[in-house]
């Protein structure tokens, strides 16, 4: 509570960047079209960490610079001190440069991996299957479903074959009671809190694109919002805009 109070005054250069606070985490977005660039912006932050007698954790500090997977770019320069990444972990999900989530997808099977054998034992000392299937919903599934609706729209074929593989498996090793896919899993999470954030006092119900405004009456409409022009099809995967298109309300 501390370091929140402390660090309310810290605020970015740029209204073009943004500056992103959740405890201890500070994260820093810079577009690629800005008045204020990184530098100027990280060297900010760097004085307001001295004026307020705080230091900087460089070895912590990363720098990953976002681009879609077919376009031509150059890496801008890197900032002395910082280390330039391809992929970075942020409150337990790991971002990559290329906006595709094979990194995470590969650490949550390797977690897989881990609980499995811990599952195993506990089989072998005879818990019952009722007990199994909570225990693999807190330490499996509850992995899957975390942050869903942030990268499960993301996936490709590959990735959500392999995490269906593995939740077909835990039935048949007796883990899991009723096995529900990635789809469906991704489904109820996008719903569940698409519909909460339709509430005026959710905390990220400024995302929602403005409502419709009709002069006329028309047709009754399935979309209450404006639909925005998505250039690329990879816009349409973000999760409000993949609960829009798909009518989830």
């Amino acid at each position: 509570m501390l370091y929140i109070v402390m660090e309310g005054d810290l605020k970015a250069l740029s209204s073009n960047n943004l500056l992103f606070k959740y405890a201890d985490d500070t994260n820093l977005l810079v577009p690629e079209i800005t008045d204020v660039d990184i530098k100027d912006e990280f060297n900010n932050v760097l004085k307001w960490a001295a004026d307020n007698c705080m230091t900087v954790n460089f070895s912590k500090t990363k720098e990953i610079v976002f681009h879609r997977p077919s376009a031509r770019y150059s890496l801008p320069f890197v900032i002395t001190g910082i280390e330039q990444v391809v992929s970075a972990k942020l409150l337990g999900v790991t971002f990559s440069h290329n906006l595709k989530f094979d990194e995470h997808v590969k650490n949550i099977l390797t977690i897989f991996n881990q609980r499995s054998y811990l599952l195993k034992c506990l089989q072998g000392q005879g818990l019952p299957a009722r007990e199994l299937h909570t225990v693999f919903c807190a330490l499996i599934v509850s992995r899957i479903l975390y942050a869903l609706p942030a990268w499960g729209g993301f996936l490709t074929a590959d990735l959500i074959s392999t995490i269906d593989a593995y939740l077909c498996k835990a039935l048949r090793w007796g883990y899991n009671g009723s096995v529900k896919l990635l789809y469906e899993l991704l489904h109820d999470a996008d719903m569940k809190l698409f519909r909460n954030m339709l509430r005026s006092t959710h905390c990220i119900h400024q995302l929602l694109p403005p409502l419709k405004f009709i002069p006329m009456k028309l047709r009754t409409s399935h979309c209450a919002f404006v639909l925005p022009y998505c250039h690329y099809s990879l816009y349409k995967h973000l999760f409000v805009l993949r609960c829009i298109f798909d009518g989830a309300y």
